[in-house]
């Protein structure tokens, strides 16, 4: 690859001046943005999930979710913040399933007199946005350190300027820290095959280690850990483990095995102390979770992902099925670890019932809808949500990296290997999985992306090619000018080839557009027309009345009833774009969707609020 020793007229300190000017830009744009939504679907839960976590002892809720991160987020929260009544039958309820957890952190967090909602959801957002910050800093370290200080500006721009990480990093959620985690333990994972020293293993030990207790899905470090070991050991240049060079490949191959083994058990010795070494959701050995409930769960997704009519499944076909279903490989492994207290009950349940929502979900994709998904639903949401200078970007790279590598027999393998195979395999992994509702599922494969892009960029500018450094600048314009443009809206951003925010729906759903993030933009609207009531149907759980809606629910709406009358003017429905695409509600509001389907939106808020008008 690039020799990172030279410069290229890019000096170190204008190098790095670059890099802290556009993290800078990064993490004030990112919180000036987030800091006109309100809370995510997903954000009340984690955070009361947290505080539980902390000041209870106690990790049934939100239990679909590792607590190592959580451990992070609650670490700035203070016992007065929030107030939950541990004796509720909601509290006992967590055990059988996670549905009382939306309902309670609500009421947690808008509902509950002395507590300000903002107050704590804003410092646990700063918090997160910290670690996007370093997720920043670890791309352009790796790319400086491969190919250059071109690279690691490179890199680092194209980082800072995506619409995808800027709308996720300051949310209270897991995706950026698990993008955060697996890049640390690939980077770990590459200077270890450099040169094996314990300090080194000991870093990627805890790399694997925090990927699998930030979100599941990190579990995926476990295999990669094999293959990237497999494939350091089979290729030709010596290792140095230690003091010693090992150089015969059968020698590299068992201290690859020796490595994945003592790694793969002090990751064990983790998982139990994130979750205080108790086997059961708290120090009580009498709370137990309902396996049998949870294995219901999936038996009742594998019905709905086999039946021809999904949503007309009645008792008596479940109870049928259910009395001929096989278990699955994954539900009988993770029942024999819970039978043998192999792994924290919090933990197995977790991944029982991830399992079972994996099974079957409804996805929205250009227009259709679908239990199953797509396996081609990331790969044209990564088309659709990407600046289209990044896409150019990665086009002239992968040109431009392939032609070298087949010109140059003597390239360094070890760092491509390093850098690809994780996303790829994570890639790989999303495109079978039924769980396509949002792209913050696949960032972890963006930063490698990035990297690259720094890398095939230092290629072209160290050519000295005049017309190669132009193009450099220009996409890096055209990046910059496309993430600006969608300010402070990132969460529902398109690249301008879609037609931006407006253009999503027809494309797109769920987490990529409408995240319930809006509220504030509806009382934005109501200020300015004081006169026209609105009828609400919004997907999320913050309360509207928080930021002083006065609305009329409509069936189905997550929002709680409603306290005021209605205004004189002619009403207005107010729809959340997810309900718009999901085939449930257009079941149940039939009426009302009928009445909108051949009008245009009076207006669309920040792309995730449809406004109509309602029959008069």
């Amino acid at each position: 690859m690039t020799d990172p020793t030279r410069t290229s007229g890019l000096g170190k300190f204008a190098a790095l001046s670059i890099c802290a000017i556009l993290l800078i830009l990064f993490a004030s744009t990112a919180w000036l943005a987030s800091l006109g939504k309100c809370g995510t679907t997903d954000e009340p839960g984690h955070l009361l999930a947290a505080w539980v976590q902390k000041f209870y002892g106690d990790f049934r809720f939100d239990c679909e979710n590792p607590p190592l991160w959580k451990d992070y987020v609650a670490a700035g929260m203070g016992k007065d913040d929030l107030k939950v009544d541990p004796y509720s039958n909601e509290w006992n309820l967590l055990l059988k399933s996670s549905t009382p957890l939306g309902p309670l952190a609500s009421d947690a967090l808008y509902r509950t007199a002395g507590i300000d909602a903002d107050s704590v959801l804003h410092p646990a957002r700063a918090r997160m946005l910290a670690l996007g910050i370093l997720l920043g800093m670890l791309v352009g370290w790796w790319a400086w350190r491969i190919a250059g200080r071109v690279a690691g500006v490179v890199a680092m721009a194209a980082f800072c300027f995506d619409p995808n990480f800027l709308a996720h990093s300051p949310l209270v959620k897991n995706d950026v820290p698990l993008a955060l985690a697996l890049l640390c333990f690939m980077a770990a994972l590459w200077l270890f095959g450099e040169r094996a020293t314990f300090l080194r293993w000991v870093f990627v030990t805890v790399a694997l280690s925090a990927a699998i207790l930030v979100k599941f899905s990190g579990l995926i470090a476990i295999p990669v850990l094999f293959i990237v070991l497999l494939a350091r050991s089979l290729i030709g240049q010596p290792w140095i483990v230690g003091r010693w060079t090992v150089s015969a490949r059968r020698h590299r191959l068992l201290c690859s095995l020796i490595i994945v083994l003592w790694t793969l058990l002090l990751a064990w010795v983790f998982t139990w102390a994130c979750y205080d070494f108790s086997f059961t959701a708290s120090k009580d050995p009498s709370v137990q979770f309902d396996f049998q409930e949870a294995v219901r769960l999936c038996a009742r997704h594998q019905v709905i992902a086999e039946s021809p009519d999904s949503f007309q499944i009645t008792p008596k076909e479940f109870d049928e099925f259910l009395r001929h279903w096989r278990q699955p490989v994954a539900v009988r492994m993770i029942l024999f670890a819970n039978a043998h207290e192999l792994l924290p009950q919090t933990c197995l349940i977790g991944m029982l019932r991830l399992y079972g929502q994996s099974i079957s979900r409804v996805a929205y994709l250009c227009g259709q809808s679908s239990i199953a998904g797509w396996w081609y639903y990331f790969p044209l949401a990564m088309a659709f949500k990407t600046p289209l200078a990044t896409l150019l970007g990665c086009a002239a790279a992968i040109v431009l990296l392939v032609g070298r590598i087949r010109k140059n027999s003597a390239w360094n393998w070890w760092p491509i290997i390093a850098v690809v195979i994780l996303p790829c395999f994570y890639m790989l992994t999303a495109m079978t999985s039924n769980v396509d509702v949002g792209i913050r599922h696949i960032l972890p494969v963006y930063p490698f992306i990035f990297i690259l892009l720094g890398v095939a960029a230092a290629k072209a500018w160290n050519s000295r090619r005049r017309h190669a450094r132009l193009i450099i600048m220009l996409l890096t314009v055209g990046l910059a000018a496309e993430s600006v443009a969608a300010y402070p809206n990132f969460i529902p951003f398109f690249n301008i080839a879609c037609g931006g925010p407006r253009g999503g729906l027809r494309l797109l759903s769920e987490s990529n557009i409408d995240w319930g993030q809006d509220l504030p933009a509806l009382a934005q609207w109501q200020a300015r027309n004081p006169n026209r009531p609105i009828y609400l149907l919004y997907w999320g759980s913050a309360d509207p009345r928080y930021y002083g809606i006065r609305y009329v629910n409509l069936p189905q709406s997550d929002a709680p009833p409603d306290q005021t009358a209605s205004t004189p003017g002619r009403p207005v429905f107010a729809i959340s774009a997810v309900v718009l695409t999901n085939p449930l509600n257009r079941q149940f509001d039939q009426a009302i969707f009928a009445s909108i389907q051949h009008q245009q939106p009076i207006a669309v808020l920040n792309g995730s609020i449809y406004l109509y008008d309602a029959p008069g």
